[in-house]
């Protein structure tokens, strides 16, 4: 009997389905994506409560094992202080709902880049769908809890995902469990999610359009349904991710033209519907995303070029795992520290993954998932191929990445969805009904170290939670080094010092402090920096005229003077933590400043409130 007959029997003693409609055009048995069985008497607990539990676990394990260090004072900054990109989110999780309710185009900014303000939709991650699913924790509690909550909930939320789409295609609990714990919890996943990018980290709607194209290929969906939940989940991804919906159509692409080759002649006019149901679902994406897809279109990016061998998939990287957990092996530890993407899979997950070719290598759905992963470890290769760290050769599609829209694309971030395919193999492995106790125990056995695998190279937000950077010489001894807003923001002591709608510079120890600050005041004062994209700010949030003035000479503090005028900045915080080298070169200056609440405060008297 074949291996999908036997499966989709199993998947009938296990799903917990009573119902389920006959598909349209219904394809033969061994189709790319097995049809589901009849029903069966034996019912398990419903897939609600089965998905309820399983968002449980995850929660948990995750919240334990990778999140305690930032579960206590939610409201804190604690992830990546040393950086720009976690307080750009935090700026913009109070951003969107700030531009909503004040009838402000949310796609521009005044606010920041002081007085011209910058274009949030030329390829910026505003990740709008995120921000606006937890308005009401950032209306009940800030900006800084609600995106520490949204860091805590995406892994398990990715993870509770890839277990719907696994148990829907296999029927069964545990091997879907173990599924979404490889796609949830890895390290690509949890490396950005604990660096404060949740435009990476929030993944969940991928696995969710395998749960609907295998809703609609059972029966279950029908097509009217089936496109509208379709559209509405791509316009939710371009919204959280562009580079995420481009990525997701290549995939998606690939995966329909191999799904037509693998299929029987019966299946391939249901791959052909499939493929025609989900073009017009991207048009209706494409309506729905148009306003933020033509200003992105008419502003596209042009000092940003990322076609170079950093963001491709480095191929070691996924076999070796951190640099610090190779004990004993420092020449392997070295080849590690030059692969900078997280990729790691790990040798057991690939023999898993070869081992399941093999085994399966007559099922369509097998064939399927081995070509989509193929392909998107070819897009993850990118333009060249780097072995060992090193730039082997350029590839014969490196042209292809010189695209507009490619240019700014990272090729090693396909490798989620490589995680997806491997989910779904794990579960379909352990799926897989076997008759023999011993082999059943050795795929258990395989599947189990993969995990290990896995879990033994993934960080925690212990690694990267505390203080960035102590003062810098012993002249305010008494100062502690702290992620805590300084008490002139926290206590409202700005109100005193500042004009409603006043232009600032922030210098801070932290990254992108202005924005930190002015999310956190409700947009209290205007902001002459602010990092948005790399092509906008290169790496610092900071005014190049105030940039450079951190090495004083004659013409740098002129250049100084006139963007202090020009731009109409009436005030400079500087955290104190950082305030001794500023204090001499703004008192050079002849700036006098105050020191309240953790900050010093200067007067340019060159600015007033906005009008």
């Amino acid at each position: 009997m074949r291996w999908e007959t036997l499966l989709n029997q199993h998947r009938g003693r296990h799903s917990g389905d009573t119902s389920v409609k006959e598909p349209e055009g219904r394809p033969e048995p061994d189709a790319a994506v097995p049809p589901p069985p009849p029903a069966t008497e034996a019912r398990a607990p419903g897939p609600a409560l089965q998905g309820l539990l399983a968002l449980g676990i995850y929660l948990a394990v995750f919240i334990v094992g990778f999140g305690l260090a930032l579960v206590g004072g939610l409201g804190q900054p604690k992830v990546g202080q040393g950086y720009v990109d976690p307080n750009l989110f935090i700026w913009f999780w109070r951003w969107w709902p700030y531009a909503l309710t004040h009838g402000i185009n949310p796609l521009y900014s005044h606010e920041i880049g002081a007085p011209a303000g910058y274009n949030l939709a030329a390829w910026t991650t505003s990740t709008p769908s995120v921000a606006l699913l937890v308005w009401p924790v950032t209306a009940a509690f800030g900006p800084i809890a609600s995106f520490n909550l949204t860091l805590l909930l995406a892994p398990p939320t990715a993870a509770w995902a890839a277990f719907v789409a696994a148990r829907r295609l296999t029927g069964r609990f545990w091997p879907a469990l173990l599924a979404g714990a490889v796609y949830g919890f890895n390290i690509y996943e949890l490396a950005h999610d604990v660096s404060g990018q949740p435009n990476v980290s929030v993944t969940l709607l991928f696995p969710l359009l395998v749960y609907l194209v295998v809703l609609w290929w059972d029966g279950t969906l029908g097509r009217t349904g089936f496109v509208i939940w379709l559209a509405v989940a791509l316009a939710l991804e371009f919204y959280t991710f562009t580079e995420g919906f481009l990525d997701e159509t290549l995939l998606i692409l690939v995966a329909l033209v191999a799904g037509f080759a693998v299929a029987g002649p019966v299946a391939r006019r249901t791959v052909a519907r499939l493929a025609g149901l989900v073009a017009i679902a991207y048009a209706g994406a494409v309506a729905l995303a148009s306003p933020y897809l033509l200003d992105e279109l008419l502003n596209m990016p042009r000092g940003l070029n990322r076609n170079s061998p950093q963001y491709s998939l480095h191929l070691l990287g996924l076999v070796l795992p951190r640099q610090d957990r190779l004990w004993g092996l420092p020449s392997l530890a070295a080849m590690s520290s030059r692969n900078p993407a997280a990729v790691y899979v790990g040798i057991p997950m690939l023999v898993l993954l070869l081992a399941f070719a093999v085994v399966t290598w007559s099922s369509r759905l097998t064939r399927l998932l081995v070509v989509t992963f193929a392909a998107a470890i070819v897009f993850s290769v990118g333009p060249v191929l780097v072995i060992g760290g090193r730039h082997a050769f350029t590839l014969p599609w490196s042209r292809l990445w010189n695209l507009p829209i490619a240019r700014s694309v990272e090729a090693n971030r396909f490798i989620l969805f490589c995680y997806l395919v491997l989910a779904l193999v794990l579960a379909l492995w352990l799926a897989a009904p076997v008759r023999n106790r011993l082999l059943l125990a050795a795929r258990w056995g395989l599947a189990a170290l993969a995990l290990a695998a896995i879990f033994a190279n993934l960080p925690t937000f212990a690694e990267v939670v505390g203080p960035p950077v102590r003062a810098h010489t012993p002249a305010v001894p008494s100062l502690q080094a702290t992620n805590a807003l300084p008490a002139f923001i926290t206590d409202g002591l700005y109100r005193r010092y500042l004009k409603p709608g006043e232009t600032v510079v922030v210098l801070s120890h932290r990254g992108n402090a202005g924005m930190l600050f002015q999310a956190d005041t409700d947009f209290y004062f205007r902001n002459a920096g602010g990092f948005i994209n790399a092509s906008l700010n290169g790496g610092n949030a900071l005014p190049l005229p105030v940039a450079q003035l951190s090495d004083p000479s004659p013409a740098r503090e002129r250049a100084f003077s006139r963007f202090v005028h020009q731009a109409g900045v009436g005030a400079i915080i500087v955290e104190r933590a950082w305030s001794e080298k500023w204090m001499y070169i703004f008192g050079d200056l002849g700036l006098r400043g105050t020191t309240v609440g953790g900050v010093t405060i200067y007067d340019t008297g060159s600015g007033g409130a906005a009008s």
